[in-house]
């Protein structure tokens, strides 16, 4: 199975649907238990675009079709961040080194997701964690390059 038929295999209490139909501009979108998903984009893209729906999933409630509250804004954030995580782990950064992939764009192609969301998941872990933090006696060094620097104690 590739990735993305397995997160849906792992998320098998929502009904996913792709639609060709959908506007360009929306990747995709969940309303109960059905995820819409715009199958005109990349595979790549719909991956991101499906994790940020399941975070929606996890961490949201109610109608978040107009961000006009800074609490509905909130749980977009939430989801989205939960969607980073779920895609790319730290383990699976971890993998990735030990693999000898160190160009995000290595990194986002062996984790099958676009190279701008790997970038906004590092950005999301540097504004979490830090330029330099520890995960599984791991030193993680997330500076401004276009790599992904890991040291093993």
């Amino acid at each position: 199975m590739n990735r993305l038929e397995n997160i849906i295999d792992d998320n098998q209490h929502l009904d996913f649907k792709f639609n060709t139909s959908m506007n360009s501009k929306h990747g995709a979108f969940i309303y109960g238990n059905n995820v819409y998903v715009n199958s005109k984009r990349e595979y790549e893209q719909n991956i991101a675009d499906i994790a940020e729906e399941i975070g929606h999933d996890k961490t949201s409630a109610g109608d978040l079709s107009c961000l006009n509250t800074i609490e509905k804004r909130q749980q977009e954030t939430r989801a989205r961040q939960w969607g980073y995580k779920y895609l790319v782990p730290l383990d699976d950064l971890i993998v990735c080194y030990k693999l000898g992939l160190r160009e995000y764009w290595e990194v986002a192609e062996f984790l099958e997701i676009p190279p701008a969301y790997l970038w906004e998941t590092i950005n999301y872990y540097r504004d979490t964690k830090g330029l330099v933090f520890y995960y599984k006696d791991c030193q993680f060094v997330f500076g401004m390059s276009d790599s992904l620097k890991i040291n093993f104690n």
